[in-house]
């Protein structure tokens, strides 16, 4: 964090909000969870007093993808870690970065642009990703397990291209096309498995992970 955020995070604190659970990207704050955050429209008036021109924004969207990524990592991230983000602007990326901003507070983490021995990488793979990895693996016989790789989180394992592409859409933020829908034979297989199976794609994920966890 540059020394502006440092004040507007010192502010928020001083009213009373838990910064732990808000993002604070470019002219926005971001509310990751309401209830933890304690951020009342009463306290959103006296901050708008200091800085009036900062937006605060309640996405329900936003909330939705949070509680699914602090589930998925919870286990993968570790106090004062360094974390390599993607710094191209795409719309993953970017959100990337609004999620794993407040875990600076949570955990002392260092977000940087430059991937280095020491860091770990942050992959920009989604639910939609990981699923159709695993048919293509079973289209071409080989064994389906989870091929995730060393020093690498996955935030957004279990967050699908079109949460994303419904919440980019729903912000102001400028930002570079990054998930192009590719008609595919692994992608057919999953809109078809989908018109009979309802979230299928998190339900192969989670049956991948299944089978890991009990070497099956």
């Amino acid at each position: 964090m540059n020394k502006e955020e440092r004040k507007i995070i010192k502010s928020l604190n001083k009213l009373g909000v838990d910064t732990r659970f808000i993002s604070l990207y470019h002219d926005n704050i971001y509310i990751n969870n309401l209830k933890f955050s304690k951020f009342s429209h009463k306290k959103e008036d006296d901050f708008h007093k200091l800085y009036p021109h900062i937006k605060i924004v309640r996405s329900k969207l936003f909330q939705k993808i949070c509680i699914k990524v602090s589930r998925t990592i919870k286990n993968q991230i570790k106090p004062k870690e360094i974390l390599y983000i993607n710094p191209d602007q795409t719309d993953i990326n970017i959100l990337l970065y609004i999620l794993l901003e407040p875990y600076q507070r949570k955990y002392g983490i260092q977000i940087v642009e430059d991937l280095t021995e020491e860091s770990i990488h942050v992959s920009s793979k989604t639910l939609d990703d990981f699923a159709e990895e695993y048919i293509n693996l079973m289209i071409d016989g080989l064994l389906i397990s989870s091929t995730y790789e060393e020093n690498t989180i996955y935030p957004l394992m279990h967050v699908s291209n079109q949460l994303i592409i419904d919440w980019i859409n729903s912000t102001d933020i400028k930002y570079k096309k990054s998930i192009i829908k590719n008609q595919t034979t692994s992608n057919e297989i999953i809109e078809f498995l989908n018109t009979h199976i309802p979230n299928v794609q998190e339900s192969i994920v989670q049956s991948v992970k299944y089978l890991d966890e009990n070497n099956i």
